[in-house]
């Protein structure tokens, strides 16, 4: 099997004893063995904060996608759980907002290797 999650986030990251962490909360999560991708087809609510710029744009997600997401994560982690891209109102100027180079600040408390990591996961282009 191979899963797709499309909501790795802060909310769904489980810390059991001895710090170890499980991802949770599968409802979003597809099987995509056969294809390497799954494309929304339906409507629905989406995490649009968490979202790879081509998850907004064509409703398209694969394991690219959800290193995205994890940058995201990263960063909610670093602020202590802060929500991301607060000021976000809809798919559509978000994906601009993107597309114009915005990404999440470094947080305060975040070791530069760390934040270069979360920018490596926010890459534009999802081949790279």
């Amino acid at each position: 099997m191979k899963l797709i999650h499309r909501d790795l986030a802060a909310r769904n990251i489980l810390v059991s004893e001895g710090l170890v962490m499980k991802i949770a909360d599968f409802g979003l999560a597809r099987d995509v063995h056969n294809q390497e991708y799954y494309r929304k087809m339906t409507s629905g609510k989406l995490p649009i904060r968490w979202m790879a710029p081509e998850s907004l744009e064509e409703r398209f997600f694969n394991t690219k996608s959800d290193v995205w997401s994890f940058g995201v994560l990263l960063w909610e982690i670093m602020t202590l759980g802060r929500d991301p891209y607060q000021f976000v109102a809809d798919w559509h100027s978000f994906l601009e907002y993107l597309k114009q180079g915005h990404r999440l600040e470094q947080p305060t408390n975040s070791p530069d290797d760390i934040y270069q990591l979360m920018e490596a996961c926010w890459e534009f282009n999802p081949e790279n």
